[in-house]
């Protein structure tokens, strides 16, 4: 189960259910399969992270210290110890409960050949039609084969809600070949056990909102020439719940994606893109829909400091379900945005910004779908070689298309400062608070919770 919590790293952010950190040259992944930092509605946080790719190596490492030999891979364990209080961990203005929550979170990766970077960055979003919010970043890598696999547990126990104690989870993979001619093939695959956080929709924790959920990527990646390049991407995503009063959100999606690039410059190259996702509701059918996506965008690394990737284009959605008995669902024709960048002021301060508008599907029983504009900041210092500290903020709108004669449009806010020390190369310390609020028109659903975390990190 999650609270209103947050990781914050050393030099790096990743909003998602593999938390990951750097410890100077060596790097702890999955310090926390349960993604605290919450969004405003939904199960999982907005977006994924606009940061820099996740180091999974030592900056140096020699052959003798290679587990896999020379040419091999690299094996890693890495553990969290987390204590969080919160005043409100059922997110909720009626009968508010505090707790003390206690988290071990062991992880273990391996990546073939030896690579200091996770290629991919997966951030899965129950709600976002093909599984994912934002698009996953461009993987160029120039090794003729790269694999690696990863999977955390986080265990969770509740001092106030014992009921609560639970055990969450993510395994992932991935395999990309690059033949000759420029010609990359590329699987990712991304299961996770969670629990959708705790809201009004959880019945004030009654039962658990228990899910499984599966994204499978395939890609084909072609250079043509020099300045043209093609990309066709297939997506999977499963969705199932324990409880059956949560079968209605359970559904398959099938995503296509093509993509057209001009390379204008070494850092500079435009790009457009079209995508379509089949909905299929496994006992909600009447919300069956199908999607189409046109998108512009740009992508821009003008120098070490600033890499920018932008999206914009159009969305229409098209429900499928006829059915005169039932309340007939609304299409939807509107504006789509992804955006997420980078900028390094200074070898020791960042600053990162990602921002998306989309159409997605519903969470809750009186609504067909809801219309989202979201936008996280984070800035990032670092003082000296040990001590740092950071400070995170996001927002977001949620715009529900009721199925009944009362509105409802939320608006979330979270703002989290943390610091950090630095005790080891192998051994970090964080502490946090977390102010989240959120002001819906349906005042049902208005809440206001704040956090206090402490943890530690290590990696062996």
């Amino acid at each position: 189960m999650r609270l209103a919590g947050a990781l914050t790293c050393s030099g790096l952010f990743v909003a998602a259910s593999a938390q990951a950190i750097n410890i100077e040259k060596l790097v702890v992944v999955g310090s926390s399969t349960t993604p605290l930092v919450q969004a405003a509605s939904g199960d999982v946080p907005m977006g994924q992270s606009a940061g820099d790719k996740v180091s999974l190596l030592p900056e140096d490492v020699s052959a003798e210290e290679d587990l896999l030999g020379d040419q091999g891979g690299y094996f890693h364990f890495n553990g969290m110890v987390q204590g969080e209080y919160t005043d409100n961990v059922y997110n909720t203005d009626l009968d508010k409960v505090s707790s003390w929550t206690t988290i071990l979170s062991p992880a273990v990766w391996v990546t073939v050949p030896r690579k200091k970077d996770i290629p991919v960055d997966l951030v899965p979003n129950n709600t976002s039609a093909g599984g994912l919010a934002l698009a996953i970043k461009d993987y160029e890598g120039t090794d003729r084969f790269q694999a690696y696999a990863l999977g955390g547990l986080d265990f969770l126990f509740y001092s106030e809600e014992e009921d609560l104690n639970t055990i969450n989870g993510i395994a992932e993979g991935m395999f990309r070949y690059n033949l000759r001619g420029g010609l990359s093939l590329m699987v990712v695959d991304r299961y996770t056990h969670d629990s959708d956080r705790f809201d009004i929709g959880s019945q004030q924790g009654v039962y658990e909102n228990k899910f499984d959920s599966n994204v499978a990527i395939a890609s084909a990646d072609w250079n043509i020439t020099e300045k043209l390049r093609v990309r066709f991407d297939y997506s999977n995503f499963l969705l199932d719940y324990d409880e059956e009063v949560d079968a209605f959100k359970e559904r398959t999606d099938n995503g296509f994606d093509l993509y057209g690039y001009y390379k204008y410059s070494v850092k500079t190259s435009f790009f457009v893109e079209g995508k379509f996702v089949d909905v299929t509701y496994d006992t909600a059918t009447y919300n069956d829909n199908q999607q189409v996506f046109i998108y512009g965008g740009m992508k821009w690394d003008t120098t070490e400091k600033l890499a920018l990737t932008a999206k914009a284009g159009l969305q229409e959605k098209e429900f499928a379900n006829d059915d005169p008995t039932v309340t007939r669902r609304e299409d939807y024709n509107g504006f789509a945005l992804d955006l997420q960048a980078v900028y390094k002021l200074t070898e020791k301060t960042k600053m990162t910004l990602d921002m998306y508008r989309a159409n997605e599907e519903s969470d809750s029983t009186l609504a067909s779908d809801r219309t989202v504009f979201g936008a996280k900041f984070k800035y990032e210092q670092k003082f000296t070689e040990k001590i740092g500290a950071s400070l995170f903020a996001s927002y977001e709108d949620a715009e529900y298309t009721q199925l009944v004669a009362r509105d409802r449009d939320d608006s979330t806010i979270l703002v989290r400062p943390a610091a950090q020390y630095l005790f080891k190369e192998w051994l970090m310390a964080e502490v946090a608070y977390q102010y989240e609020e959120r002001d819906s028109t349906d005042d049902l659903f208005d809440f206001e919770t704040n956090t206090i975390l402490a943890n530690v990190k290590l990696a062996f």
